[in-house]
């Protein structure tokens, strides 16, 4: 009678776990940081538009630029933020900055976007 014989190559299903696991939580967390600091990105860049938007209209301002760009920047996306508004004769910039929420410590956190719209004005 022969004995039947095992094919013992390779980990056991633990060692694998044990092995994989760690690897596959590294790239979900990696997964969801990029994703935070894409939302931060993608708001700092809406909040800079829309405050350009409202600054560089024919009756704006630059308090109105930066109510405007700071009500739109905060949507949670971010941890901090700051919005910086100058309003020329010529063209008005409106800069949003800010720190993305994170899950690995100081990882891709710093955010910051800036929006250059020519200004509104009246021709003689």
């Amino acid at each position: 009678m022969n004995p039947i014989r095992r094919d013992e190559r390779g980990l056991s299903n633990s060692v694998q776990v044990t092995v994989l696991f760690p690897l596959a939580f590294i790239v979900f967390l990696a997964v969801v940081q990029w994703a935070l600091v894409s939302w931060a990105n993608a708001s700092a860049l809406a909040a800079a538009q829309d405050g350009a938007a409202v600054a560089a209209a024919f009756d704006g301002s630059e308090a109105s630029g930066h109510e405007t760009a700071a009500l739109a920047a905060d949507n949670g996306s971010m941890a901090s933020f700051s919005v910086d508004v100058e309003r020329g004769p010529q063209h008005t910039t409106v800069t949003v900055r800010g720190v993305a929420h994170t899950l690995l410590p100081d990882l891709l956190g710093t955010v910051e976007k800036s929006v250059t719209r020519p200004t509104e004005r009246l021709l003689p």
